[in-house]
Order: C-alpha cells, then structure tokens, then sequence
C-alpha cells in the first residue's frame, strides 16, 4: 500500500481588509500615540476596536473622531480587576476576540541611583504585567475569535542599553521573554504571539516632552535609514502580524528602528 505523499501548505494571502473587516480588536493604550495610530487604522479596515486608556477625555475624543466603531473604556491597567472588566466588556460584545495588541507603557527617564522600589513597581504594573493579566482574560474569547492574534509592543532600548532606563528596560525586556513562552504554549491552540520592538518613534508626547533637536540628529545619524520614524512606520508591521499573511510566524521579535540596532 502506497503511502500518501505530503502535501505543500498553501500559502498565506497578502494582507487585505478581509482580514480585518468585522473582526473585534483589543488595543491597550490606544489614546495616544502608536496605540491611536493603531487604532485609527483598524476602524478605518473596518474592525470593531475596543481602547482603554486612562484620561477619559481623550479616550473619548479619539472614539468620537473615529466614529462607532471604535469603543473606549477608561481603564488604570495597574488594577488587574479593573484589566479583566476591559476584556470581559470586550468579549461581550459579540462573545468572541479577534486580535489583542498589548501597547500601553509609560517611559520615564530615571537614573538607577535615585531609583525608588515605588518606580520600580509602578513601570512593572503598567509596562509588563497587563500582558499577562489583560492576555489570560482574553484567552476564552480568542479561542472563540478567528484572527487569533496577540501582538506585544516593546522597544529596542533594552537592546541598546540606553541610560537613564535601567528600570524601563527591565520591564520591557520581559515582554520578549513572556511572548515567546506565551507563543510557545498557545501554538497548539492556533493562537500567535509576536512582539513588536520600535526605536525611538517620534510620536507627539516624543516631541513635545523629550526629542530635542540635537537628539534627532543624532539619532538620524545613528540610523541606517536618514530620517525620523514616526508611528506610521510601526503600524503596518503590527497589521501584518496580526493579518493571515503571518500566519507561519510565532514568537518572534521584530524591530522597527530604521536600522539603528541589527540583529
């Protein structure tokens, strides 16, 4: 009796609005910055997208320019009660979640010297453990959804080991260490993991609070690509990651940085 041959896997479309029209999304910190952006896009591919953020009226602004698809909850990710409550409101909606894109962080500048074990905890409860919190309430509805896709935004400041970021990174560089266990353990359920690792992107808050002239240059200059990378440059990365064209990829990090840090 012959054996029957193996089969090559098709493989995967280009990313389309199909990939995201009615499907439901979940984007932490999706109020400002990279997480608007990301936002912004999903709406206008036609997802339901679901936002927390903590300043109710940005949140609500930016779900009012959007339009009805787009559905902020305030929520304070360092209670871990008040984390779940956003999932569950999510879930609740159509009983299934699609996509969840882990992005609030905060990125204050503080030297290790003047460090309090108060900072430490306060960047550990915004910036790493809302992954896993926000992730496991997700869990029963992203069995149910289809996309079945979990993108983590970190940085590549802990790659660099910039100063003054020392507790910063510690919390960040855990994310590539939770995705890849994560991605690990949910492979056998159909689900991904990714983390989405950015250079320094030139979002408003960068350039109104941090990004001086002098830094850009010499950033432009660090960089292979000679130009300042702003939230569009991140975007599409996260799409595909999230879209079916990535549907071979698990556990990976990818950096989006213009080049400045190689792999």
């Amino acid at each position: 009796m012959k054996r029957a041959r193996p089969t090559a896997a098709r493989p995967p479309p280009l990313p389309t609005s199909a990939d995201f029209a009615g499907k439901i999304a979940v984007v932490t910190g999706g109020s400002d910055g990279l997480g608007r952006d990301l936002v912004t896009a999903l709406v206008a591919l036609g997802a339901e997208v679901f936002f927390c953020g903590t300043k109710q009226a940005k949140g609500q602004a930016v779900a009012q320019a959007l339009g009805p698809r787009a559905h902020f909850i305030r929520t304070d990710l360092r209670d871990p009660a008040a984390a779940r409550a956003f999932v569950k409101t999510t879930a609740a909606f159509n009983g299934r979640i699609d996509f969840l894109v882990n992005n609030a962080a905060i990125d204050p500048r503080i030297g290790f010297e003047r460090a309090t074990v108060e900072d430490f905890d306060r960047l550990i409860a915004i910036n790493l453990r809302p992954l896993f919190v926000v992730s496991q309430a997700a869990l029963p509805a992203l069995r149910r959804g289809t996309g079945r896709a979990i993108v983590n935004l970190a940085t590549t400041n802990y790659l660099l080991g910039l100063s003054p970021f020392t507790l910063y990174n510690a919390s960040k560089s855990g994310i590539v260490g939770f995705t890849r266990s994560l991605a690990r353990e949910l492979g056998p359920r159909g689900i991904r993991v990714n983390t989405v690792s950015p250079g320094w992107i030139m979002t408003g808050k960068q350039l109104r609070e941090h990004a001086t002239p002098r830094d850009r240059a010499e950033l432009i200059k660090a960089q292979a690509l000679k130009f300042l990378l702003t939230a569009e440059h991140v975007t599409p990365l996260t799409l595909f990651l999230l879209s079916r064209s990535a549907g071979g990829i698990t556990g990976q990090n990818l950096v989006v940085d213009g080049g400045k840090f190689m792999q």
